[in-house]
């Protein structure tokens, strides 16, 4: 299903949450990327991000983007090909407080919580302003299409240039769905097929791909299609939105956030640690 305007204001989907000054930085001043665990992160606002992504769609910038967070540290982890693949994203942003936390303990904190959720619909405006379209691609068959209705019903009609499920189970089914995409018009295309797959996925076809701009969104459509509701807004303004999705999916996703939460913490703790350590020794020029 998708969502009706009503419906809409009623779901927390465009209202940013406050955020906390003890995660993220309340002043205007701070730096424009920051060093975690071993990735250059872009350190924007949530209204920064959606006009520089736009702009470059228009003026036809190309530009692979990514969304990191604790889980997508834990696989990286894990998963050496991933984190290349990682390493050779064009546009990172730090998505939820785990990575603010991590910022903080390494004495960089970060501007916002430039998360895919928050960032769509205000995407969704400046790409209309900037006179450019968007595909989605992802998700299980008909929450794409579900998630564009939602997009017009938020007022902007034209913005959506097409959609396609997330299952492409062949290279013939690859191609075809490119050809889609690139037939379409799309300066931008976000790709919703869960970590690691999307982001390989991008990495693999990326010069096959005519739009500009293209972003590894997750579970965003499911969010925007109704079919996931977002948590309310108090537990957002304290970081604490991971306990809302483990309430919905336990069986799912308490390996994800019960196991994985103390697994990234014990990885920020050794990465501040190693920061620590190595800085006195590269400011003495010690080799």
């Amino acid at each position: 299903m998708s969502l009706t305007q009503a419906a809409i204001l009623n779901s927390a989907l465009l209202r940013n949450a406050r955020r906390s000054s003890l995660l993220w930085q309340d002043s205007a001043a701070y730096e424009p990327t920051v060093e975690l665990f071993d990735l250059t992160i872009r350190n924007s606002s949530l209204e920064q991000a959606a006009i520089d992504l736009a702009k470059r769609a228009r003026i036809g910038r190309r530009m692979r983007v990514s969304f990191v967070n604790a889980h997508v540290i834990n696989v990286a982890a894990s998963n050496p090909a991933y984190a290349r693949v990682l390493q050779g994203v064009d546009r990172l942003y730090a998505d939820g407080s785990g990575m603010a936390l991590a910022a903080r303990w390494n004495g960089s904190p970060l501007a916002d919580n430039v998360n895919g959720t928050d960032l769509f619909p205000l995407l969704c405006a400046e790409a209309e302003k900037a006179g450019v379209t968007i595909f989605l691609l992802g998700g299980k068959p008909g929450v794409a299409k579900a998630a564009a209705k939602t997009v017009k019903a938020m007022g902007h009609d034209d913005v959506i240039a097409g959609v396609h499920h997330g299952y492409i189970n062949s290279p013939a089914d690859t191609q075809r769905v490119i050809e889609e995409i690139n037939a379409s018009g799309a300066s931008i295309l976000l790709v919703g097929m869960g970590v690691p797959v999307q982001d390989i996925w991008i990495a693999s076809h990326f010069d096959s791909l005519k739009t500009s701009v293209v972003v590894a969104v997750g579970g965003l459509f499911d969010y925007f299609s109704g079919n996931v509701s977002r948590a309310p807004t108090v537990l957002r303004s304290i970081g604490c939105e991971w306990t809302w999705r483990l309430m919905q999916e336990p069986g799912r996703l308490g390996s994800r956030y019960l196991i994985g939460n103390v697994a990234f913490v014990l990885r920020a703790l050794a990465f501040v640690a190693r920061e620590q350590f190595e800085a006195p020794l590269q400011g003495s020029g010690a080799s």
